[in-house]
């Protein structure tokens, strides 16, 4: 006998988890099938994915010459340093991806449906291809709307000829150009034969076929199928899978990444991409050069036709006045002159560019207006600064637009920096302007004074020398422009791009980054597992039966007499056929514990009970008073149970018998014509007898009490077969009459709520002196009682 604690928290028994988990091998067996199977399914459905990688370096500035690239900092409004954020973000910017895919022949996608059970329902197995392995390629004609997103089959007929037909539910006609969506179409469906290298013409569809003779033949079996894609969603795809990201973190080499099925597709996207960033960056920087030299071609031309005039009315002078050169009185003077004349054109053409400058700003006050601004010409370091911090902002606000809208905060942020530098700039040209009018004021008065002296002298010499002067001015500035002409060409002519291609595009690795084969078998056999492990636990843990000794062990603190193991229908009466059984041994050791129980105590008066039944009560109740008598001592069975009475099948007695307890109690018979002997010596009952209609009315009466009494001092041991617990009342009167209480729990069978009832009434002492038996015991569904089973046989 076990005397058990009170209920515990539950410990994990990794032992009796396993027993549990091993019972239902077949599941797990079944589950690992099906687990492999699925894992078969999709790996054969999954289109491989591989990876594809390049670098690309950002420089910090442009290259060239020295001279050159000062010359085009003149007009360039592009700040030196750059961001590499600036820059990932341009890469994956919309205008980028389209500019690139829009040189790519991506707007047809290509696929091969293979002749696979896998295709039988649907197509499962597909695999999209490069447009030089399939036995034809499309060309979409360009300005015609085509349908999207719907799979056309194409099938290679004799004479040269394809069939194109599709069928779907519903699909978009787009401008593929553009992605512009001309109408949504339900209930796609069309099927025409064209010749090769003509072209289909249909509402829906307008393209030329070409058979590609190299891969003519194609599978053995399956069919072929492409599809249109606008350019829109072309750029939505890649810039979802398009990765970009520093190789280091002080490193300017930017690292591109992209996932796709097809390589040759995923290599040439990024090697495109590349090449489109840099060519797009230098193009810029060419701009850039073609507006200085455009800036100089005319500023030449206007002083060219300066010159001319000048030169020309200093010879028609000469010829008209026979003036050869001016006398050395007039060289004092002449000298002041062109000096002045020089500050005076200086002072006259900054304050002429300062006005139109400051005209220009005053009209382009806008944030996104009039931010790239030349300051050539500008000698004040302030009025520089300002341009340039403009011409960076405006930057830095272009670059915020790429990827964003007006509305952003950045670019509110910006849009107000713009405006507060463009006020400080206007307010320093115009106080520019108003310095240079002073100072040309002061200057035209000091050559007024020169120009007094100078009357004095000959009329016609000083003319000549005027003229002199004036075509030396303009002859000196010709030349200095052609100058800075010629070294603006040899810049633009050597720029080149500071941003080059490092590793071009390859694939990662050997073989596809996903799926993994040795992965998903590896988790094939982790759900195998883990699946049925957790289905077999939720089972267990939802089950409200009780399932084994530890289960009760959690319900109740109620000691427990023994566990009677599982038998067949034959073995009700084991105890009186097969005394070395199992069954028998148990019992036995249930004999054994009572025996230790009653020892130096009076309780030989015992109820055997349980909660509904069903349970076996009546049949350990025959099988444990066969135990006691077989050890010698003299036993009675008592049925009180006279609602479903079973003790007479038992022992081969007439269940319609006239006598019985039910007439004894009833004043009907006497206890010798109620009593029945049987084949085992010491061994007799009272069985229930005829039916009664109220059973609780009699096991209430006085009778009742003298009968026990009579047979307590008979028999060694009165064993009754009380009841279910259901029958409360009857179960309750019966009480004062037993020394002890056997309660019996039927291996899953028994619900735990109903163990939960009889635990409280002991625990409130309703009931005392009550011990457990577990009846029914499957020891191979057991860790525990498996052993067991093995001691029960030992010696059999």
């Amino acid at each position: 006998m076990e005397m058990r604690p009170a209920p515990f928290a539950a410990e994990i028994d990794l032992h009796e988890l396993f027993f549990k988990l091993q019972r239902r091998w077949p599941l797990f067996v079944g589950s690992l099938l099906l687990a492999g199977a699925l894992a078969w399914v999709y790996l054969q459905v999954k289109a491989p994915v591989y990876d594809f990688q390049s670098t690309l370096l950002i420089g910090d500035q442009s290259t060239g010459s020295k001279q050159a690239q000062e010359l085009l900092q003149l007009l360039d409004s592009k700040p030196k340093g750059l961001k590499l954020e600036d820059e990932v973000g341009l890469l994956t910017s919309s205008g980028m991806l389209r500019r690139t895919l829009a040189q790519l022949p991506f707007t047809v996608s290509y696929y091969a449906e293979p002749g696979s059970w896998l295709n039988l329902v649907r197509p499962l197995q597909v695999r999209e291809r490069a447009a030089g392995d399939m036995p034809f390629w499309v060309v979409a004609v360009p300005g015609r709307p085509q349908i999207t997103g719907v799979p056309i089959y194409v099938e290679q007929l004799e004479g040269g000829k394809f069939r194109i037909h599709a069928d779907a539910k519903r699909g978009e006609l787009r401008q593929l150009a553009t992605g512009d969506l001309v109408r949504e179409v339900l209930g796609v469906k069309f099927d025409q034969t064209v010749a090769a290298g003509d072209t289909l013409r249909n509402p829906l569809l307008t393209v030329v076929i070409r058979p590609e003779p190299d891969q003519l033949g194609g599978e053995a079996s399956g069919q072929y199928f492409f599809k249109l894609n606008d350019l829109s969603s072309l750029v939505g795809d890649y810039q979802s899978r398009l990765k970009v990201k520093p190789t280091d973190h002080e490193s300017r080499i930017l690292e591109l990444s992209v996932q796709g099925t097809v390589p040759a597709k995923e290599t040439q996207f990024l090697n495109t991409l590349m090449n489109t960033y840099v060519q797009d960056d230098l193009t810029q920087k060419n701009q850039i050069g073609g507006k200085t030299v455009s800036f100089l071609d005319n500023e030449i031309n206007k002083l060219a036709e300066s010159k001319s005039k000048a030169a020309q009315s200093l010879s028609s002078f000469r010829s008209a006045n026979s003036v050869v050169d001016a006398g050395a009185q007039l060289g004092v003077g002449i000298q002041q002159q062109t000096e002045l004349n020089s500050n005076r054109n200086r002072l006259s053409t900054n304050r002429r560019y300062y006005q139109n400058l400051l005209s220009y700003l005053k009209e382009h006050r806008g944030p996104g207006q009039a931010t790239a601004l030349s300051s050539a010409g500008i000698d004040d370091p302030a009025t520089t600064g300002l341009i340039q911090q403009l011409s960076d902002l405006g930057s830095q606000r272009a670059s915020l637009i790429v990827n964003g809208t007006e509305i952003n905060p950045l670019v509110v942020v910006l849009d107000e920096k713009i405006s507060t530098t463009k006020e400080l700039l206007i307010q320093t040209l115009t106080s520019l302007v108003n310095s240079s009018g002073s100072a040309l004021r002061d200057v035209e008065q000091q050559l007024g004074d020169v120009r007094g002296q100078l009357t004095k002298m000959p009329e016609n010499e000083r003319q000549m020398n005027n003229l002199q002067n004036t075509s030396n001015f303009n002859e000196k500035n010709y030349n200095y422009l052609v100058e800075k002409r010629n070294e603006a060409a040899i810049a633009l002519a050597t720029n080149v791009t500071d941003k080059k291609v490092v590793d071009p595009a390859k694939q990662n690795g050997l073989g596809p980054s996903a799926p993994k084969p040795l992965l998903v078998a590896l988790l094939a056999v982790l759900a195998g597992l883990l699946l049925p492990a957790g289905l077999v636990l939720m089972q267990d843990k939802t089950n409200r039966r009780v399932q084994s000794k530890e289960d009760l062990a959690r319900l109740t603190n109620i000691p427990l007499l023994g566990v009677i193991p599982h038998g067949t229908p034959e073995d009700k009466q084991t105890m009186l056929h097969d005394p070395r059984s199992p069954i028998a041994e148990a019992f036995r050791s249930v004999r054994v514990n009572m025996q230790y129980l009653a020892a130096g105590l009076d309780k030989r008066v015992i109820g055997v009970t349980s909660s509904v039944p069903g349970e076996g009560k009546s049949f350990c109740t025959v099988n444990l008073a066969a135990e006691l008598a077989q050890s010698g001592r003299r036993v009675a069975v008592l049925e009180c149970d006279m609602r479903r009475p079973t003790l007479a099948g038992y022992f081969g007695i007439d269940p319609r018998a006239k006598h019985g307890l039910s007439t004894y109690l009833a004043g009907d018979s006497t206890l010798d014509e109620a009593r029945s002997n049987t084949s085992i010596e010491g061994l007799d009952v009272l069985c229930c007898g005829p039916l009664p209609q109220n059973p609780t009315r009699l096991i209430e009466s006085p009778r009742l009490a003298e009968l026990m009494q009579q047979l307590r001092d008979e028999y060694d041991y009165l064993l009754v077969d009380i009841p279910p617990l259901g029958y409360v009342s009857e179960f309750l009167v019966l009480l004062q009459y037993l020394d002890a209480k056997v309660y019996v729990v039927r291996q899953n069978y028994t619900d735990r709520a109903l163990v939960a009832q009889i635990t409280e009434m002991h625990r409130d002492h309703k009931v005392k002196q009550l011990y457990m038996l577990i009846n029914d015991v499957h020891f191979s569904s057991t860790y525990e009682y498996r052993h067991k089973a093995n001691a029960y046989k030992y010696g059999v």
